[in-house]
């Protein structure tokens, strides 16, 4: 054993094999890595194992720490960097800012040279090692887009049309020509990403802004009034523990938190981009091997982007790494600190294997955790990713940046595990696996998550989520004895186990997931998965679904306890038969009969569904405090449901680091609620020529529009036309939603309706289930007859401004049909009672929708909509 050592009171020339000066103070340790490296180089040689011991204190870096196949070494004579007995030293990326003094009102100011000199810009600031916030609007929440720069009209099309990815209008006063506009970021939420925006062009008197690159989806997709906030201009430098830096004046500006005091407190600024390098190259047949980095902390790296490049993408996987490796073999991170970063905190790229990431604490990332291996699959063996391990680590606080950074993301890459992380407190998913949509041959397979304590993500900020989330086929992997909570999506899609589009092959079993947005386990679609022995409790959703039935998609859902607040167990499609459910137990805490899909339990297992399942408490310990095991005489056990110990989940070792994230202190999520969308609108406040303020339109193309018109109305100057035209994709073009969320008593719907010759009108009420389900349902005719299903009701005169009235229970007080009442100007009101709904299980009032459903140029109008719901219970 060979030993070197780095210390900061070391020097270069020294022999580096003193742990400290001596007392002649000719010769001691080494003064950095780049001395110990070339001792190393040469101690390898001689076949022996070397270790280079670093003694505590800040080491600041000039450039990443590199190595390459000269600094590893072999089974027998391996290659160690570790801390010093009992020290801790840190590699810091960045610089501390100093010379402050005081500016205008609460500000503080240092000026920086070397910025004003265009030879250093950063994105990240640190005061007392804990991130600031760079100038923002809003300081908390979300600013909203006002519109589209073009309509969006047939959504598949507008995916394909980059003018609707290149900005959109705001409100007046959102936006300004503010100092520096070419530095001012926008963070535009979509889904499942959230994409960063620099200003092209500001129009302040069309109020639109365009971006320098497009972001993946168009704007206005997902959210009609999508979210975004501001970051980086001066104007917005408005609260304690903001910051901004301008470039041009080298200044940097600074509000202090009440208990910091500018002439004492630590400032660093980031200057790397990358911490650690190990740089092999496998298929040339260089790795870098056997090398070992233990107990040491790598802090403050930045994040880099080019403004004129898309800053976006499912799992910012556009991202690089403060630590990054390619060609590494056998190599090992072991107790090891990644904390203040602005990127992902580890990338283990092309040609890495048999490596371990150990016992390491990763947090405060701009991005996510730990990557493993590539959105491509290397033909080449050598140059593929697989057989590594990242086990016993703490992952937290990620997403500061890029909020679709992910705890741990596995790639086209096998054979890996994820075992015994803590993993918490990401505003997309937990961990990931796969990168393939649909059933492509499987890049992905063969991989581990167990024991994995995974809790707090999503937080309300992203949507699509999950706990462990995988993507395509994935033969061999398995999911196992984790324990998955606190998933909560902003809008859709907060599950806890998530087999999205196309995952197949993967075994789900004893796991315990509970309190999420959308439900305990969520198939998009698969094939052959089994789903055996877990817990689902408590989703604010239905609690178990699958989503396609319009391709092969399958499972086996065997053997679980699915334990509900709100009488919801099951949803999407399972109804299916190509879906396997049986001895099951289900449990409502709250008296609910549980509803599957619109059945009793005995009635669903009728239709040949849940064989051997059962409604039964489970008695479980105290579920109330999420202990979920079993007490004797548990029902459960009869079924074959086999208990299992979920208290190992998470990190373990010494008290001190299982119990460390005890220690964050988090605020409440406030969880957006499906609020009512009001539904009453005369259109007076609308332009003319202008959409509904509220609803959402769909398909406007080739001449066909859902526009406000002066040209006749029911009361008042305006109303709503519907154009349509020959030549649309579909005959349900165009058409208006409306999104009430009604889910209790009586709901009235007015509105009036003039048609013109040839117009066809469709007024339809769904739920939100998957398949939805219909309740009141009339169309009136080309010829003017009012049909409730296939019945005819009435012929109504064209040129006429008629009112209808539809009336029907919701929730508890809906009855299975439901009533209209018409009135045409002269005659007296005409009511039709017990109309049958058109799903008898309709129950909740979730999509309102109203469709234009001829297929040549017609016209109608709507006027005074209004949507009222007497609450009786």
């Amino acid at each position: 054993m060979t030993t070197f050592y780095v210390a900061t009171t070391g020097r270069d020339t020294w022999s580096g094999t003193l742990a400290a000066p001596n007392a002649a103070g000719t010769d001691g340790p080494f003064a950095t890595i780049t001395a110990a490296q070339k001792a190393v180089r040469q101690a390898v040689e001689r076949k022996q194992p070397v270790t280079v011991q670093i003694r505590g204190g800040r080491y600041s870096l000039t450039r990443p720490l590199r190595f390459t196949s000269l600094d590893g070494g072999t089974p027998e004579a391996p290659v160690t960097y570790e801390a010093f007995p009992g020290e801790r030293p840190v590699f810091t990326g960045g610089q501390l800012v100093t010379g402050w003094h005081k500016g205008d009102g609460e500000l503080w100011v240092a000026d920086i040279s070397e910025v004003k000199a265009g030879e250093w810009y950063f994105n990240q600031l640190f005061v007392k090692g804990e991130r600031r916030i760079r100038a923002r609007t809003p300081n908390e929440g979300y600013l909203r887009i006002a519109g589209t720069l073009v309509p969006l009209g047939d959504r598949e099309a507008a995916r394909r049309n980059p003018a609707t990815k290149q900005g959109f209008r705001y409100t007046p006063g959102d936006l300004a020509a503010w100092k520096n506009p070419d530095d001012v970021t926008i963070f535009l939420y979509h889904a499942w990403t959230a994409s960063l925006q620099w200003i092209k062009e500001l129009d302040e008197k069309e109020h639109t802004v365009r971006f320098t690159a497009p972001c993946g989806w168009p704007v206005g997709w997902w959210e009609a009034n999508q979210r975004y906030h501001l970051e980086n201009y001066f104007e917005a430098l408005d609260s304690p523990g903001e910051w901004y830096l301008d470039r041009a004046e080298g200044r940097l500006y600074y509000w202090p938190l009440p208990d910091e005091d500018m002439t004492k407190v630590e400032v660093m600024a980031p200057r790397l981009q990358h911490l650690v390098e190990i740089v092999g190259d496998a298929y040339a047949g260089l790795p870098v091997e056997n090398l070992t980095l233990r107990g040491l902390s790598f802090q403050h790296a930045d994040w880099l982007h080019d403004r004129n490049r898309p800053a976006d993408g499912q799992a910012a996987i556009h991202l690089s790494a403060a630590v990054v490796a390619t060609g590494a073999r056998n190599c090992l991170l072991d107790d090891c600190e990644i904390a203040h970063v602005g990127e992902y905190a580890v990338i283990l790229g092309e040609g890495c294997k048999n490596n371990k990431i150990v016992h390491c604490h990763l947090h405060d990332m701009g991005g996510g955790g730990v990557r493993v291996g590539e959105t491509n699959l290397w033909p080449e063996p050598e140059r593929q990713t697989d057989h590594n391990v990242v086990d016993n680590c703490f992952l937290h606080d990620g997403g500061n940046v890029f909020r679709a950074g992910i705890g741990v993301w596995i790639g086209r890459s096998s054979y890996n595990t994820a075992s015994h992380n803590e993993i918490c407190d990401f505003n997309y998913s937990g961990c990931s696996v796969g990168w393939s949509w649909g059933y492509a041959a499987s890049s992905a397979n063969n991989n581990l998550f167990e024991y994995n304590h995974i809790h707090d993500v999503g937080k309300a900020v992203l949507s699509d989520l999950g706990g462990i989330y995988s993507l395509g086929v994935s033969p061999g992997t398995v999911e196992r004895f984790n324990l998955v909570h606190d998933c909560y999506s902003y809008s859709y899609g907060g599950w806890g186990l998530y087999t999205d589009e196309g995952s197949s092959d993967i075994l789900l079993e004893n796991n315990v997931v509970y309190n999420t947005r959308s439900g305990g386990f969520h198939q998009h679609y698969g094939q052959r998965n089994l789903i055996r022995n877990n817990v689902f409790a408590f989703a604010m959703e239905d609690n178990i679904k699958s989503s396609r039935s319009d391709l092969p998609n399958s499972l086996t859902f065997e053997q679980n306890l699915v334990l509900t607040n709100n009488g919801i167990p099951l949803g999407g499609r399972l109804e299916k038969p190509n879906f396997t459910l049986r001895n099951n137990l289900y449990w409502d805490y709250e008296g609910n009969e549980p509803d599957f899909y619109g059945h009793t339990l005995k009635e669903w297992q009728a239709l040949g569904k849940d064989e051997g399942s059962v409604v039964a408490d489970p008695l479980c310990v105290d579920p109330t405090k999420y202990d979920f095991r079993l007490r004797e005489g548990s029902p459960a056990l009869k079924l074959g449901f086999k208990p299992f110990d979920i208290s190992t989940a998470g990190l373990y070792g010494s008290p001190e680091w299982v119990d460390a994230p005890k220690k964050i202190v988090r605020k409440p999520v406030v969880i957006p609620q499906a609020e009512p969308q009001k539904v009453a609108d005369d259109f007076e406040g609308t332009a003319v020529g202008q959409p509904p303020a509220v609803a959402k339109v769909s398909g406007e193309t080739k001449g066909a529009s859902i526009r406000v018109s002066d040209e006749t109305a029911a009361s008042g100057k305006h109303s709503l036309k519907f154009t349509d035209a020959p030549g649309l994709a579909y005959n349900w073009q165009p058409h208006m939603v409306y999104s009430p969320k009604q889910h209790k008593g009586i709901a009235r719907l007015e509105f009036s309706v003039r048609r013109e010759k040839g117009a066809i009108l469709w007024q339809e009420w769904r739920d939100a289930a998957s398949p939805y389900r219909v309740g009141p349902s009339l169309r009136i005719d080309k010829n003017g007859e009012l049909r409730a299903g296939n019945k005819v009701l009435t012929t109504l005169p064209l040129g006429q401004w008629i009112k209808l009235q539809v009336t029907c229970g919701l929730g508890k007080d809906c009855t299975g049909d439901y009533q209209v009442t018409v009135t045409v100007p002269g005659q007296a009101p005409q009511t039709f009672e017990k109309l049958p709904l058109g799903t008898a299980q309709f129950r909740w009032l979730d999509w309102l929708g109203f469709v234009s459903e001829a297929t040549e140029t017609t016209v109608f109008y709507l006027d005074d909509l209004k949507l009222e719901v007497e609450d009786r219970q």
